[in-house]
């Protein structure tokens, strides 16, 4: 018998491609299942009303059936059609059943095999097939049941019966325990799809909360529908709920920074929603719970799902410090950062906009700040930077419009004056000039030359106006540079000696001392004016000393060392103006000592300038002599034999000799 089911079941289709659980897997062994068992069953039938029971119509009614199955099995091996082979079965089964009771129809426990063609058509077709099915055969059972009900005899219970119902009671409960069995199964997948989709759901919220970006997705309607950590707290949110369900656009995109409104016909995101197109912006703001805007770049994708779109996906990143930055580089592109005026580069891109002959006069103002370098290296940048504010501050109260003035280098400005004729730029130009004559930074009195060039036909070259108005500035730089130098010196001079009045008398008091030093000494007239020129600056250094040095009388080594820098600080102003520049050597070794311990060099004996030597000794007796005279009875007397005790090692003793013998006479 098993070798008749294996070369039996060579014909039968198998459930290929299917893992278990699959409904489709589960109807075709099921179809299987009850063709064979079809098969199977009507032969044995078949051999027994032949031995057991010879009523031909049975035989042959079994036969049929036999061949019917297997006919089908067949079909179903060659085509793998299920929905023909499964309405093939089933109306074979029907055939059986129907043909059985018009054999036997005084039998009328057969009526039991009815009970299994409702579970057999519910379990193998679409419910629709099993509903025409059904009612097509109670109709017809309920008709044949009410036509032959009186002429049928009292059915014996035989073994024929005992077939019958053991053959229904098997197939029921096979049934049942296949419908069991793939409950079971389906129960398992889904608990186990179900976890699979629980583990899914939690790694896709892992991976959206862990994105550096906010992201939320909107339905058709723009409603929020998920969100994740970054958008809720990007937004200023606590919770996901705060947003699902509410509509995106009027929640955080429904004004521009400056609070007007973005209406839903405006807005780039609902469009793309529209449209079902992916969408980016850049330049709009989001607005959090607080009612506050900030910058974001956005990009928004539509959701496709099936081939239909059923809402948008919002990616979005806060960008309040790249609009910063962007801010600042566009400013500094344009703008000079210490004065806020344009810069070159600027002014070069702008002035073709404003040289039309609708602006014609057009005079330019070449601008060069005096002093700036001085006011470097003597007082710090950070004063220069002052005096740079300064002047901008000046040239801005002369001009009209701030936004034509353009710091066009380190000490430069050029001021672009459109409809101005010469006489008016002339005027403009006196009128910066008197704005700083007053101006004054540290010890620096702010000045500056000017240069005037002005446009006034359509066919004279802008740059050849610039140039002229430089020229005319570099000319009055020139002109006016002794003036402009004098005028720095004696404003430094003017400062210090305001802060002691100690200072200005010992200027005059070393000059004077020098001076006959160097006639005692028969210096030519030459060597003279220096010398007396010299020793009135040879103090000048100390100007970058903090005032409250002035009234100090004890000294800390750390002023002692601000101090000694007061005769480098002296040098490099001398050293910045033509008139000055022979002196500055003389002013640099006024503390140099014969012994070489002096500063700032450390020169010794002759290698100290002589005029240097002279001012050291005129200065050192001044102090003394005015130190004296609150505690000597004689301070010159005393102060004379200081300078004696320390020649030849403070002091060249050639020069205190003669220095001694012209104090004494």
């Amino acid at each position: 018998m098993s070798k008749l089911y294996s070369w039996f079941t060579r014909f039968v289709p198998k459930a290929i491609g299917y893992q278990m659980g699959d409904d489709s897997s589960r109807r075709t062994k099921g179809l299987n299942a009850l063709l064979i068992s079809t098969f199977f069953i009507c032969l044995a039938f078949t051999i027994l009303n032949s031995f057991l029971f010879p009523m031909q119509p049975v035989i042959l009614v079994n036969a049929v059936s036999t061949l019917l199955a297997l006919l089908t099995l067949l079909v179903f091996r060659a085509t793998g059609n299920y929905q023909f082979t499964a309405h093939m079965a089933v109306a074979l089964i029907m055939l059986c059943i129907i043909g059985y009771l018009h054999v036997v129809h005084n039998r009328y426990y057969a009526f039991i095999w009815i009970g299994i063609v409702p579970p057999i058509a519910y379990y193998l077709l679409n419910l629709r097939s099993v509903k025409v099915l059904l009612i097509l055969f109670s109709a017809y059972m309920l008709y044949y049941l009410l036509s032959g009900l009186g002429k049928w005899p009292p059915a014996a219970f035989d073994g024929q019966s005992i077939l019958s119902i053991a053959g229904v009671t098997l197939c029921i409960t096979g049934m049942l325990a296949n419908l069991v069995r793939n409950r079971n199964e389906v129960l398992t997948e889904l608990k186990n799809v179900g976890a699979q989709l629980d583990a899914q759901q939690r790694n896709l919220r892992l991976i959206l909360d862990s994105a550096a970006e906010a992201i939320y997705g909107t339905d058709l309607e723009g409603n929020c529908t998920f969100c994740n950590r970054r958008c809720i707290e990007m937004l200023g949110y606590n919770d996901p709920l705060d947003l699902l369900g509410k509509n995106m656009h009027a929640q955080i995109h429904h004004s521009r920074s400056d609070g007007t409104s973005i209406t839903m016909q405006e807005c780039i995101i609902y469009e793309a929603l529209l449209q079902g197109k992916p969408a980016h912006g850049d330049q709009e703001v989001f607005w959090r719970v607080d009612h506050t805007p900030f910058a974001v770049e956005y990009y928004a994708y539509p959701q496709i799902q099936d081939g239909v779109m059923i809402g948008t996906v919002v990616t979005f990143t806060d960008i309040t410090e790249r609009k910063k930055k962007e801010a600042e580089i566009e400013y500094l592109n344009c703008y000079d950062p210490l004065t806020g005026l344009h810069n070159r580069r600027c002014f070069e891109a702008n002035r073709g906009k404003l040289d039309i002959p609708e602006n014609l006069p057009i005079a330019i103002l070449f601008a060069d700040i005096n002093g700036l370098k001085m006011t470097n290296d003597v007082f710090g940048h950070t004063a220069g930077d002052r005096l740079i504010q300064k002047s901008a501050e000046i040239l801005r109260q002369a001009c009209r419009e701030p936004n034509l003035i353009a710091r066009v280098g380190g000490d430069e400005f050029i001021l672009f004056l459109p409809k101005t004729p010469p006489a008016q730029a002339e005027k403009i130009a006196a009128s910066i000039r008197a704005g700083f004559a007053d101006a004054k930074v540290e010890a620096i009195r702010c000045s500056i030359s000017l240069g005037v060039g002005v446009k006034q036909t359509a066919t004279q070259s802008m740059d050849e106006v610039l140039a002229n108005a430089e020229n005319a500035m570099y000319r009055d730089k020139t002109m006016n540079r002794k003036a402009t130098d004098k005028a720095l010196i004696d404003t430094i001079l003017d400062t210090l000696h305001a802060r002691s009045a100690t200072e200005q008398a010992h200027s005059k008091a070393v000059s004077d001392l020098s001076l006959a030093l160097g006639k005692a000494l028969h210096l030519p007239e030459t060597d003279l004016s220096k010398l007396q020129r010299a020793a009135y600056l040879h103090d000048i250094g100390k100007i970058v000393l903090d005032p409250a040095m002035f009234s100090k009388a004890v000294f800390t080594d750390e002023d002692m060392e601000r101090m000694q820098q007061h005769s480098a600080v002296g040098y490099r102003i001398l050293s910045l103006f033509d008139d000055t520049l022979d002196l500055a050597e003389y002013v640099y070794g006024h503390h140099e000592k014969w012994d070489g311990t002096g500063y700032p060099r450390g020169l010794k004996g002759e290698q100290i300038p002589m005029l240097s030597r002279i001012i050291a000794i005129a200065e050192s007796y001044d102090r003394v002599l005015n130190k004296a005279a609150q505690t000597q009875p004689n301070p010159a007397q005393y102060a004379l034999s200081v300078i004696v005790d320390r020649a030849g090692t403070q002091f060249d003793p050639n020069i205190t000799q003669v220095f001694a013998q012209s104090m004494a006479g």
